[in-house]
């Protein structure tokens, strides 16, 4: 069965691209299809943040010692979970009151994710409010992150998990605050903490930098996750891997030469309704152009 080794990154899908299915199904089915990992996602059809209880944490994680699969990420980036407006109210929204709406949920998500032992819970910055301070609405979010940080601990420590098992990672999002690497990078220095990360996600990296391959490679020193889909024509819309331009195999060459050991996830949110091609077809391909995902199948044969 394919693990991660301290050599060897994991290929995950996100749960996001899977909706239409009950969790365990979701499982199930990336089980069944050969991935190593499944990234879970905050949403209404899989992990509600205001009715996911311990109990449904014991369940799902009797699923993946079932399966032998890993819940290895847990994205919080569900667009509609708090309004109709995506992805609002934002995390350095100008309303106080706002922003502790998204403050409550990420909360909830590091519970959540220290209960289920995700090593690792994903949120971004969202957007500044249209005519507020941008050096202010980074100030208010090294505040919360610093809180998030303090919840983090307390919830490590009400579960008996170790320091570091579960740790939070910023994804950078065209449009945010923080749409980049190194404006996360930035984040992880001012914080100081070692349970502060970023969370790449190379569609995303194409679409607002000038040079996604040097800054992929720049910044995995403090990547512990990777998101990927494929990209065409710096268009923010997520495609099969193999769909669009990104160069997969320079992206291979960059993961090995850096030896980057965490962990791969296919991102395919709105691929639901083809699932059943998406996810063979992302894992076939990923593997031909990402040599350093590993060498041992599910059936633990040599590929």
């Amino acid at each position: 069965m394919s693990r991660p080794t301290a050599h060897s990154p994991g290929l995950a899908y996100n749960a996001n691209g899977l909706r239409s299915l009950s969790l365990p199904a979701a499982v199930r089915l990336l089980a069944d299809s050969g991935y190593a990992g499944i990234e879970l996602s905050l949403n209404r059809q899989h992990v509600d943040p205001w009715s996911f209880t311990d109990a449904d944490a014991a369940e799902l994680r009797a699923v993946l010692d079932e399966t032998g699969l890993v819940a290895c990420s847990l994205a919080t980036g569900d667009p509609l979970l708090l309004s109709e407006r995506p992805f609002e109210p934002a995390l350095v929204d100008a309303d106080p009151a706002a922003r502790e709406r998204r403050m409550d949920l990420l909360r909830r998500a590091v519970r959540i994710g220290v209960r289920i032992g995700v090593p690792i819970v994903v949120f971004s910055t969202g957007r500044l409010t249209p005519g507020a301070d941008p050096e202010e609405a980074l100030r208010v979010l090294d505040r919360s992150v610093a809180e998030l940080l303090d919840v983090l601990e307390r919830e490590l420590r009400a579960a008996g998990a170790a320091p570091g098992s579960t740790v939070l990672g910023i994804e950078p999002e065209p449009g945010f605050l923080a749409e980049t690497n190194a404006q996360v990078a930035g984040i992880i220095e001012r914080a100081g903490s070692d349970s502060l990360w970023l969370s790449q996600d190379l569609g995303h990296t194409v679409v607002v930098e000038e040079d996604a391959l040097a800054s992929l490679r720049h910044h995995l020193p403090v990547t512990r996750h990777l998101q990927v889909e494929d990209i065409a024509g710096r268009v923010h819309a997520h495609l099969v891997p193999g769909d669009g331009d990104i160069d997969f195999g320079a992206v291979g060459r960059v993961l090995h030469e850096e030896e980057f050991t965490g962990w791969v996830s296919v991102e395919l949110y709105d691929h639901d309704d083809v699932h059943e091609h998406s996810v063979p077809d992302s894992r076939r391909f990923l593997l031909d152009h990402l040599p350093s995902l590993g060498g041992l199948d599910r059936a633990g044969a040599r590929r």
